[in-house]
């Protein structure tokens, strides 16, 4: 069985792969957002496909959908090539925007294709914000 430990500040630690959903970075983070994280493991003899899917598909496909949705604030991806796990985490105003994702056809789309690659993802989850560095912005 995999060890799933996630550190709690991953969020400042990931490669950014898609820009700041929102029109500028100096926003309030509402009390009650949302962190929704996605873990895959994927084989390593797939790494290079993983990680070229990430960059360039992925990216072009979720990114735009994304972007169209209720109250998205941030989305990360990132690539453990120590652990061969591939991280997507994502902040949002509400609950409510964050199962936004769930249902999302693009990114089900997506998981097919990972699936496809040997990529076996952990359910995901949904946290609630306790506390952040930097702390809000006004």
């Amino acid at each position: 069985m995999k060890h799933l430990f996630i550190p709690t500040l991953l969020c400042l630690a990931v490669l950014s792969l898609f820009s700041n959903c929102k029109e500028t970075t100096m926003n309030k983070i509402p009390d009650n957002a949302i962190v929704r994280v996605s873990i895959g493991y994927y084989p390593p003899e797939q790494e290079a496909a993983v990680e070229e899917k990430l960059e360039t598909v992925f990216k072009e496909k979720i990114m735009p959908a994304v972007k169209k949705l209720n109250g998205s604030i941030y989305y990360f991806v990132a690539v453990d090539k120590e652990k061969k796990s591939i991280t997507n985490e994502s902040l949002w105003e509400t609950r409510e925007d964050a199962m936004q994702m769930a249902e999302m056809k693009e990114m089900l789309e997506m998981a097919k294709e990972f699936i496809e690659l040997g990529v076996e993802f952990s359910e995901i989850t949904n946290h609630e914000m306790i506390w952040q560095l930097p702390e809000n912005m006004e």
